[in-house]
Formats: C-alpha cells, structure tokens, sequence
C-alpha cells in the first residue's frame, strides 16, 4: 500500500536563487584509516571550524557537514546581490591546504565546487533537522567538486555569469555528470592577477546618436534594448520636444488579452469622463456614434455589444481598429503631437492590429510615432522594418554611467563610490540607478553583481510589506488596493502600508487606489519569490474574487481570469475561461488572438491530470479551433479539416459525448456540410443524435434534441429524403420556444429554428407543391422579425430568394436576392456576398448572356472553390456550363457539364442531382451527343421520381418533349 504524499502539508517558506559552495578533502578515505578516530574527530572540529568561520566572514550559512564535505549557502536568508563572488571567494579561501591530523605528515589539500541555482527554502522554524533548502544545486555543487583537481575550485555556467570579470576564469571542457543527463560547462576560477577597468562600448544619458536619429526622421522609430537599458527614459526626453503625447503601454500581466494596451489608455483617457457611452461621447466629441460603440466594445461597456449582431466579425474588426485610432488622433493636436508605444514585446495580436492601422493610417502626417520593444522578431513578422526606423539601445559607456549617476546624486556622489557603481553595473541604467538607491536608503555600501539578486534585495528591505508586495505580485504590476486587501485578507490601512512600500521607491501610485511597480523586473522579482503551491492557492483565491466581488472585470477579460485559473491549476475553469476570451475575440474579429486562447485552452486540455475527463472540453476546443481556421484559411484548408477531425475521433473514443459537447459537433456538422463532405457531416449528425437520445433522462434536453433534429433536418435535404426532412421540421415546430431556445445562436452560432426551416421551402418547391412556398417564406420572415439578429438576415434572404426563383417568381426572387447581398455587404459577411453572386448569376440569365456577367459568375465560384465551400459546387458548376453552351462553347460546357455529374453522384449531396443530369442533357443536345443526352435525362427522370422531386421531374419531361421534336 502506497501513500499519496501529494496531501502532505507543505511547508513555509520561499524561493530564491542562492549560489552552494560544496567543500572536500582529497583522499579522506585514506586519512582517515590510518588516523586515530579521536585524533580525526579533533582534527574535523578545527577543519569545520575553520570553514565555518571562511564562509559566515563573507556572509555565507552552512547548511551541512558531510564528513569531510562543508555545504555552504550564498543568499539564503535574504537577498545578496554578491552572493556568487562572495560564494567563491570563500572557497578560494577555504580550499588552501591545511595542516594534517596528528600522526600524519603530508598537508591536506582540499577542493570546492560552486552552483548558482533556484531553490525552495525553508523557514527556520520549519527546519526540525531537515534541510534548509530543497533544489538540485547543491548536488550539482557536489558534483562539479568531484571533476577538481587538489586546490580548484570549479564553478558552473550559472555562477560564471554572475562574476562581472571579479576573478579569473579558465574554461573546462563540459563534463559529464553523475545524475545529470547532459554535459555540464565547468571553469576554473582564480583569485585576479591583474585587474583592469571595466569598459564597455555603450550610449544612453547623453544618448545623442539616438536622439538625433529620432529627431531626424519622420517615419516611426523602433527603440530596441534589453529591460532596464533606458528605452522608457529616451522616449521621455523626445517626448519633451512634442506639444502633446499620447502614450500607449504593453503590460505583462496581459499579453494576450484583447486591445488591453489600447484599452488601458481608453479607461485613463475617460477617467473625469466615467467610462460609458455618454463619458466616451463628452471625452470624443468629434466621433461618429458608431466609431464610440466600437470604443465601447472594446471597453466592455453593453452599449457595444450592438455591433456583434450587427456586423460580421473582419467588420466589426477593422472598425474597431479604425476607432481607436481616430480617438487618438483627436486627442492629439493637428501637428507637433506624439504617440508613445511603449513594450511592444508585451502586445497581444489584437493590438498589433491596431498598431498596424495607425502605421497605414493616412491621416498620420504631423504626428510621431515612437515605438519600444525588448525584441524585434515578432515584431518584424507583424510590421513591415522597411517602413520603421529601427534605433538599438546598447549598455552605457563609462562617461555616460558618470553623468547619469551625478543627475541621481545632485553632483554629491563621491568618486570612489561612483568607480565602484560603474564597474558593477555593466552600463545598465536600472542598475546604476536601484544600485544608487539601495545604497542612499538602506546605507549598505556593498556592490550587487546581478539584477536579479539586486531586485530581490530592494523588495525583501520593505521588511513586513514583502508578503504585502508578493500578493500585489500575483495580481500583476498593476493592482488595485480594493482588490490587493481582499487577496491579502487584510482590512488594515493597505493605502498606508503601501505608501511606505512607495518612499522605498519599489512601487508608484497610478490612481486613487491604483499601483504599479516601479519596473517590470521589480515585479517578477517579487513573484519569482513565492513557492508554487502558495503561489497557486494565491492564484485560485484571485480567480474567485474576479468572478465573485468583480464579475464586471472578469465578464471584461476573461482571458486573464483564466490564466489565473491556469496558474492555480485549476485546469477546467482556466480551459472554459480560454475558450469564452476565444469567442469573444471571434466576435471582434481578432482571429489571431481567438485562436491563440483557443490554442491555450487546448494545451491545458493535453496538460491535464488524468483523473480530469476533459472529452467535452477538447470536443470544444478541436471545434473552436476549427471554426477559427476556417474563417482565416478557408473551409478546405488541411488544418481546418484535422480540427474537426479530431473533434470526430475524440467523441468516438468517448463512447458518448456529454450534452455540453452538442454546440461543437452541431459546428463540427455545419463546417463538414458546407465543405460538401457528406461521410462527415453523417458522423456528426449521428454522434449528435446518439447525445440527444442518450441522456433524455438528465435535465431539460431539449436544447440538443434541437440541434440533433436541426442537423437531420439539413443532412436529409441534401441527401434527397424529403419526407424524413419534413417530419423533422414538423417535430422543430412543435418543440421550439423562441423566448427560450432564441438564446441557443449564442451556443450554436445561429438560431436552430431558422437553420432549419429555410430547408423548407426549397423543398417544397422542388417537390412540386409552389403553393404552400409563399407562406413558409413570409414564416420566415416573421421568424427574423421576431428573431432581430442582424447575423441570421443574409442567410434568410438569400436562401429564401431559391424556392421564390423555382416556382417562378423570378423577379421577386432576384429583389429579395438583391437586399440579402447588401446585407451581406455591410456586415462584411464574406461567404454570403460569394454564394449571393453566384445565385444571382444563376437566376438572371441577362448576366449568363453576357461575357462579363459569365466571368463575373466564375470569379464567384473560384472564390467558393478557393475557400472550400464544397456545398452546391457541381449545380453552380453546371448552370455555368449552360451559360457556356449558349455562347458557343459546347464542348467545353459538355465536359464541364459531365464532371459536374459525376462529382455530384460521388459526394451523395443529391439534392440538385437531377437538374444537373438536366443541364448536362442539354449540353449534349447542343453537342450533337444524341445517345448521351437521351441517356442522360433517362437517368435524370429515375432519380427524380425516386426523390419525390417534381420540379426536376417536369423540367426533364419538358426537356425530352423539346427533344423529341
């Protein structure tokens, strides 16, 4: 019988980055046999004492005494920006031989190892003879020793890095290493036989090369550079020669939320405005109220909800894009202004969308744009550089640490302090300056070696508030003190505790109860701080107060409340979070960021523990996926169809999909039936149908009783079984509630009611029963009265305007096709403006007579082709074809005509089967192909009367009346 440890307690305590010094005698084995036991024991104490005294002189902690071996621990306790120089030399010292035991005559010699490495450490009152730290760096220490020779010392690749040319430095060839799968880089560290000056090519504080290349352009400038290098302080000092500025910041925190730098600058512009429609109005006076819903949108003020149902997504896309620019162009002034865009490494994909409007905008003349990044690489992958002027920020030099450093200290800073700054800093200006204020604040003149160490030392000299900080920290850089008492659980005077926090110069006030810290670096510190299981259940707590206290915030962004469930672990809620931020950036037309979420949700889905069923949850995501691609890369697009594939291998494995998977598979049949792939399309319908019957037993089914009816509906259509497909109209009608089930198109994508009777009428006509068409049109009519949702009305104009042109009402037929189209237009619903100029080429025979309508017509049927729209392909193809045959093509029309056939049997999409057959006869009349065309309209006439389809039948009859005569 096992026990699952995982439910043990866990312990206090933090993590930190420490650097081990692991101490060893050479040959103590042989020594001591042949050295009195007493006589060893003696000789040991004085050995520990001696090390003991070696490693605390120079601010070390041993942690074990491993026979003849000495831990020692660098940066422990608190933060120590020299821990890995103070680590080594100490084990410089340490290694010089010693005398040996009594009854021995040759010197002992000794030899150490150094690691610099992440650890979990225990509080001291936790300790109760267990081991201070828990992390593999003190095995790598003990392992490096052990490659030494007697009198090294043999560092790692980690510890290196942090040495800043303090000692000097032999690399090794790398070793392998017990209990590590790879070779280690290791090198030989001396005392420092000749010390020279650090020096390094560099230009910041001054930064005139910079400055004049921002001054002397007018294209947009890029500031490249590291964190901390002064990208912010440049743009500050061009900032000053503009007569105003806008400024635009990324934030880690959220970098894959929605417009969120964007949305940032709109909440802080709106402040004395309040942020509804009315502030937006009063704050941009000169927008158009459709250009303040779009700011509203992204706002997440309801009032811009609006434009989801209005417009498609690329429209309300672009809009909103355009709107953000042109509300900031107006709070600009005609010429002299500057917009500031600041951590572009920071933006998410709906951002850079913005960014890339305002680049191409061409009312931009008389404004600067200066951008900041860490990296360019993605950067160059969204952005054209031909059209940026790229700056790089490289280290300080010398000169300019010293002038920098003399602003800090009002000239006062004396020289050799400002000597021992600048050989440390390595040119970084955040070093220099943290570096001052450490050293003016906390008095202690002792000289960080990284930035790293350097943070975490400010954030542990706020004493009582660094537990404050770190709950800050899991907020982001930014946090509210309303929401920062309620993570804490502290109903103290938080403003006050953080105010002290802010004279230390570790965090700013933004706002009336909003903070940030006062560098990125600053924050991640802090964060870095926490154990993973206290940082998680920090997390979870975080989650639940969004969605609990501030639910405005988190129905704003849900995004980022589901990375905070995913840094919980909270895997189920984090996989719904992604997916809900996923269809909210679909409906804004962000498709980057919607399959970005969507990808996030998946990868928890693969991450998962295995006692989480996530079936349905990867159902959904395969679907969303999917559903994205689509949009982006059209239906026949080879990642599209193994998303949805996925989707169908998934739910068969599970034997029978949950009713929460039914939205995804009616999706996953939407996407197979108009890509024309019937084989799929009837695995969706009867996995949907197998969930439908399945679980009638649980709570109201009537949902997905709805879509499973709706999908059969639709599949017996195209499969030619008429009467089926009206049964189950019927068994809609008789279910279907509007004021319940309307609310579905938000699940489903479209209203179930609607996507299945505008079967109908199709049917009807195609059946031979033109009388009851009408009625079922004006049904459908008053439905969408009823329904008001923009998104359904092209669909309903322009599949009604078919059965109205087969029962020949031709005229009215093209007028309803007409407005179906210009609401396709003006939604930018991009297959409904295709598939409505093909049904307008195949209605009006003026534009089949004409060769630009013809080409128009083919250029309309590519587009269905190249986007893989399979449905109705070989019907359009063959009315085409006709078109042809008139103009004088016969031949080319014939073969057209006969591929369309044989593609239309082959896909079992039956419904156009016999019309097909029909038109192809006539091809061959005109080709002189007698046989083939009495053949052809003989099997014509089968099928239509095993389909029931009187309109084809009689159409084909009159055909071979024609004929015969």
């Amino acid at each position: 019988m096992t026990e699952n440890l995982g439910s043990v307690k866990a312990t206090s305590g933090e993590r930190r980055q420490i650097t081990v010094v692991f101490v060893d005698i050479v040959g103590f084995s042989q020594l001591a046999n042949t050295t009195d036991a007493e006589d060893l024991q003696n000789w040991l104490e004085a050995y520990y004492d001696r090390t003991r005294d070696i490693v605390e002189s120079r601010g070390g902690t041993i942690t074990e005494y491993l026979g003849d071996g000495v831990v020692a621990c660098f940066g422990l306790h608190a933060a120590d920006e020299l821990a890995a120089s103070r680590a080594v030399d100490a084990a410089l010292a340490a290694i010089a031989p010693i005398a040996p035991p009594t009854g021995q005559q040759s010197m002992v010699r000794l030899r150490a190892g150094v690691a610099t490495g992440e650890v979990a450490t225990r509080h001291e009152s936790d300790l109760t003879g267990r081991p201070a730290v828990t992390g593999l760096v003190t095995t790598l220490a003990g392992r490096i020793q052990e490659k030494g020779s007697p009198g090294d010392v043999l560092i790692a690749e980690e510890t290196r890095a942090l040495l800043r040319d303090t000692f000097q430095i032999e690399p090794l060839p790398p070793q392998p290493l017990k209990g590590f799968s790879e070779a280690h880089a290791i090198y030989r560290a001396s005392p420092k036989r000749n010390l020279t000056r650090w020096s390094r090519k560099a230009d910041f504080v001054g930064r005139t090369d910079q400055l004049s290349k921002l001054r002397g352009t007018d294209r947009p400038c890029l500031i490249i550079g590291e964190a901390g290098i002064g990208k912010s302080a440049l743009t500050r000092a061009i900032g000053t020669e503009a007569t105003q500025v806008c400024v635009i910041s990324g934030d880690g925190l959220h970098p894959n939320s929605n417009h969120f730098p964007f949305r940032q600058w709109l909440a802080e512009t709106l402040d004395d405005n309040g942020q509804g429609l009315a502030g937006l109005e009063a704050r941009f006076p000169s927008l158009d109220a459709e250009d303040r819903l779009a700011l509203a949108l992204v706002l997440g003020v309801a009032d811009g909800q609006r434009l989801l149902v209005e417009k498609a997504n690329t429209a309300v896309k672009a809009l909103i894009e355009q709107s953000i620019w042109r509300a900031i162009r107006s709070s600009l002034p005609v010429s002299g202004g500057m917009i500031i865009v600041e951590d572009l490494h920071w933006f998410d994909n709906a951002s850079f969308g913005v960014l890339q409007a305002i680049l191409g905008a061409p009312d931009r003349d008389g404004i600067r744009l200066v951008l900041t990044s860490r990296e360019s690489t993605r950067i160059e992958n969204l952005i054209d550089p031909e059209t940026l002027q790229i700056i790089t920020l490289p280290p300080l030099t010398e000169t300019e640490s010293r002038q920098f450093l003399s602003v800090l200290g009002n000239g006062k800073l004396d020289e050799n302090t400002a000597d021992r700054l600048i050989e440390m800093a390595g040119g970084v200006p955040l070093f220099l300056e943290q570096l001052f204020k450490r050293g003016t604040s906390a008095g202690d003149t002792s000289v960080p070696a990284t930035l790293s160490d350097l943070l975490v030392e400010r954030i542990d000299n706020t004493g009582p508030e660094r537990g404050l900080l770190q709950s800050g920290a899991i907020i982001g850089r930014r946090f509210r003190s309303d929401i920062l008492g309620l993570l804490a659980d502290d109903d103290g005077d938080i403003e006050t505790r953080l105010e002290h926090v802010s004279d230390q110069g570790v965090i700013d006030r933004i706002g009336p109860n909003e903070w940030m810290f006062s560098h990125a670096l600053l924050h991640q510190a802090a964060y870095h701080g926490i154990l993973r299981r206290r940082r998680e259940e920090l997390h979870a707590r975080l989650a639940g107060i969004f969605e609990n206290s501030f639910p405005d915030i988190a129905a704003r962004d849900p995004a980022m409340v589901a990375a905070h469930h995913a840094k919980a672990r909270a895997f189920a809620p984090a996989i719904l979070g992604f997916l809900q931020a996923s269809q909210a950036a679909l409906l804004q037309g962000a498709m980057a960021d919607a399959q970005a979420h969507t990808e996030m949700a998946l990868d928890l889905c693969r991450t998962s523990p295995p006692d989480l069923d996530t079936t349905d949850l990867e159902i959904a995501c395969q679907t969303s996926l999917g559903s994205i691609l689509m949009q982006m890369q059209g239906f026949a697009a080879a990642p599209v169809r193994q998303a949805f594939e996925s989707v169908l291998n998934i739910a068969r494995a599970s034997g029978r999909p949950s009713q929460t998977s039914a939205p995804a598979l009616f999706g996953s049949f939407s996407h197979a039936i108009i890509a024309g792939d019937m084989d799929r399309s009837e695995s969706f319908c009867d996995l949907l149908d197998d969930v439908a019957k399945g679980r009638s037993n649980e709570t109201d089914m009537t949902e997905v009783q709805l879509a499973s009816l709706a999908a059969k509906n639709c599949k017996c259509f195209y499969a030619v079984d008429f009467a089926e497909q009206f049964t189950h109209i019927a068994a809609i009608r008789d279910i279907y509630d509007l004021p319940r089930h309307g609310i579905m198109i938000a699940r489903y994508g479209m209203d179930i009611f609607a996507a299945a009777q505008m079967f109908e009428p199709v049917a009807r006509a195609i059946c031979g029963t033109p009388d009851i068409v009408p009625d079922l049109i004006e049904e459908t009519d008053r439905h969408q009265d009823l329904l008001n949702i923009p998104v359904m009305r092209p669909y309903a104009l322009i599949w009604g305007a078919v059965p109205l042109f087969y029962i020949g009402e031709t005229e009215k037929a093209l007028a309803r096709l007409q407005q179906g189209i210009a609401e396709a237009d003006a939604q930018g619903a991009l297959f409904w403006q295709v598939i409505g100029r093909v049904w307008q080429g195949i209605m009006d025979e003026t534009l089949q007579d004409s060769a630009e309508g013809r080409a128009a017509m083919k250029a309309q049927m590519d587009t269905l082709d190249a986007i893989g729209s399979g449905i109705g392909a070989s019907y359009f193809s063959a009315v085409y074809a006709q078109a042809l045959s008139r103009a004088g093509e016969i031949e080319t029309a014939c073969d057209m005509s006969r591929k369309a056939a044989e593609d239309c049997a082959a896909s079992r999409l039956l419904c156009w089967y016999p019309e097909i057959l029909r038109l192809h006869a006539r091809n061959c009349d005109a080709a002189g192909h007698t046989d083939e065309a009495a053949e052809t309209r003989a099997k014509g006439l089968d099928a239509a009367r095993a389909q029931g389809a009187r309109l084809w039948e009689q159409r084909l009859l009159a055909d071979q009346q024609e004929s015969a005569a």
